[in-house]
């Protein structure tokens, strides 16, 4: 079974805060979580990597749609010129 850890841990361990994490996955930067019977978000390891990659691009000066496309050819899409 998967390890996984609500948004709290998330945000410590990414460096991001709570709300970040929330509008990243409003966005579509980051998979929408599972959720507990509760309701509370459930995340994986890897959503905790796109974040560390999120977080690189951004400590690299990228624009949150430049991480968007960056994340979409780490998908699998193809990168256009």
């Amino acid at each position: 079974m998967p390890t996984t850890f609500q948004i709290a841990e998330v945000a410590q361990r990414s460096g991001f805060t709570a709300a970040t994490l929330r509008y990243y996955e409003d966005i579509g930067l980051v998979a929408p979580a599972s959720r507990t019977e509760a309701g509370y978000r459930l995340y994986d390891e890897t959503a905790l990597s796109r974040l560390a990659f999120i977080g690189r691009a951004k400590q690299l000066g990228c624009s949150l749609e430049e991480i968007t496309d960056l994340v979409g050819i780490w998908d699998g899409e193809q990168c256009g010129p």
